[in-house]
């Protein structure tokens, strides 16, 4: 039989592996191994694929790592071989929620990046949504707060372009709330309010309990901060309410966990050991140690500020003999890890020659996404031709290395998006350049690659000092910049007709090491050498010019 759904019992098999997910555990495994035999009897891997999914993905609901991970680590190959896009980026995702339930932040973001980069290749556009809410919570949970808004912002993009608000009004209510308390963390309470009006104006008639009670929990800090006791407290009332009703309180695990502290601030124990007492429950149940850390730690606060010695040493006792149990999880995880990256590898070794040309093909993308430049492949390419031809027809090649003076002064200071927004207008300055003579480059990060073929030493140095003078005459503030309060480049540039034996690299390295040059006696400035590095006297060459 060939791929899997023209069989009818299989097909009814698949439905009920879909109806019980997340409902059914045993019976979802019954179902995933008899789906599992009849996909390895056919030897139809689009099924057996699927059946390791979803067999991994109830295990993960069960917290059982070790078998989720035995499970998807055999089903991605599969559904890769199988062109099975999006199940391979949810089981991404499922490795890294497991990773940071576990503790291990570096896993977590390994999986997620791997995930996010399938769902941007293959267009998978919901679970994209939701990799980018998990990555920018593990970027806010950290401190970085800029990464943390900028996947938070791509997110909520994403959600309002979906026009159906009411069947996706869980992926923009979790953006918004997201975004209010990123802006909270950095103390931008105007900002928080904003959102916190967007929430209430857009999704407030969708919400359910649940959804109160996230929203809450975010609502109660932040009528707190602004002093607002009236509101914070009335937001404490509903939240202790719908807890009440017995909601599955481990949907918000970390909102509660901060609600607690915040219990903790202003001494209302009544509603703290309410909370911590449900929450106990749940994460013993639950089995994760990490979970239980967290909430005894909240404990160990509760029991020091109210001086109860007892209650603080028997938790902190907890504490450690969990902290030893955890160190060695994360030991299972890192085996758990090399466990998947093994599988995968033994898996592709007989589809080397097909992912060799898949590579290839990858590599022949030829534009940079966000600047709209030629990317590195293209360049590579292109360099070699352009210098055989120079060669072969004994024409001069320069080839120019440029990057932005003090660029990660401005990152640091005016925020990536807004760096980014500086590679775009530079490379936007470079497209103006572009013509038969003159091809322009993103070499990676805020360098560029300009090769001038045929053209004169004067005629190029002209060029290179035009475009210096043109981004100086865009006027884009940088005041953490040691040159002009304004954005600059350095450029160095190699010069010379090719001889026998010479590779672009030779004339890149050179123009790399002039660049240095620039960099290390000034900046805003140029530097023209032959390939050896012997730099050029041109009479032409113009005084810097200043704005």
């Amino acid at each position: 039989m060939g791929v899997h759904g023209s069989n009818d019992v299989v097909n009814a098999w698949k439905q009920e592996v879909l109806n019980s997910r997340g409902k059914d555990a045993e019976h979802t495994l019954k179902c995933c191994l008899d789906i599992e035999r009849y996909a390895k009897e056919h030897k139809d891997a689009a099924l057996l694929g699927f059946a390791y999914f979803y067999s991994g993905e109830t295990y993960y609901l069960l917290n059982d790592v070790e078998h989720m991970f035995h499970n998807i680590a055999q089903a991605i190959h599969l559904l890769g071989q199988t062109g099975q896009w999006e199940l391979i980026a949810r089981s991404y995702n499922l490795m890294a929620i497991s990773s940071v339930n576990k503790g291990n932040v570096s896993a977590a973001m390994d999986y997620y990046l791997t995930g996010l980069n399938y769902c941007r290749k293959y267009g998978i556009t919901k679970m994209e949504i939701s990799i980018m809410q998990n990555l920018g919570n593990l970027y806010m949970e950290n401190g970085v707060y800029h990464e943390a808004q900028s996947y938070f912002e791509k997110a909520h993009s994403y959600c309002r372009s979906n026009p159906d608000v009411k069947e996706n009004y869980v992926g923009l209510m979790a953006s918004y709330v997201n975004l209010a308390r990123c802006y909270m963390l950095q103390g931008m309470l105007d900002k928080t309010h904003a959102y916190i009006e967007k929430l209430d104006a857009e999704c407030a008639s969708y919400y359910e309990d649940i959804d109160i009670l996230y929203v809450d929990c975010l609502k109660a800090r932040y009528y707190h901060l602004i002093h607002n006791y009236v509101r914070r407290d009335a937001q404490i009332q509903e939240i202790v309410e719908i807890i009440n009703k017995n909601v599955q309180i481990m949907e918000v695990f970390d909102d509660l966990c901060d609600f607690c502290g915040l219990m903790l601030e202003i001494g209302r124990d009544d509603v703290l050991w309410m909370i911590v007492e449900k929450l106990d429950r749940i994460v013993k149940d639950s089995g994760v140690i990490n979970l239980q850390r967290r909430v005894i730690s909240i404990k160990i606060k509760g029991y020091r500020k109210n001086q109860d010695n007892a209650g603080y040493l028997q938790a902190a006792g907890l504490y450690y003999e969990l902290s030893e149990i955890m160190e060695r999880e994360n030991k299972d995880m890192i085996v758990n890890m090399l466990y998947v990256r093994s599988s995968l590898e033994r898996a592709n070794e007989s589809r080397r020659e097909m992912e060799a040309v898949n590579v290839k093909l990858l590599k022949q993308s030829e534009t940079d996404q966000m600047t709209g430049l030629a990317n590195r492949y293209r360049l590579n390419d292109y360099s070699d031709k352009v210098l055989d031809y120079c060669y072969e027809h004994r024409l001069p090649l320069a080839m120019e290395i440029l990057d932005i003076d003090f660029f990660k002064q401005y990152n640091d200071n005016y925020g990536h998006q807004q760096g980014d927004e500086c590679i775009i207008a530079i490379a936007d300055e470079l497209k103006k350049m572009e013509d038969r003579q003159t091809f322009c480059a993103r070499y990676g990060g805020d360098e560029f690659i300009i090769i001038y073929a045929g053209a004169s030493a004067e005629e190029v140095y002209a060029k290179a000092a035009a475009l210096r003078q043109n981004i100086m005459d865009l006027k884009l503030e940088h005041l953490y910049s040691k040159a002009l309060p304004i954005v600059t480049i350095s450029q160095g540039i190699s010069y010379g007709v090719p001889e026998n034996g010479n590779r672009s690299w030779d004339f890149l390295h050179t123009a790399d090491m002039l660049l240095y040059q620039v960099k290390k006696r000034s900046r805003n400035d140029i530097c023209i050498a032959d390939i050896r590095g012997q730099e050029l006297d041109l009479s032409s060459k113009q005084e810097k010019v200043e704005p």
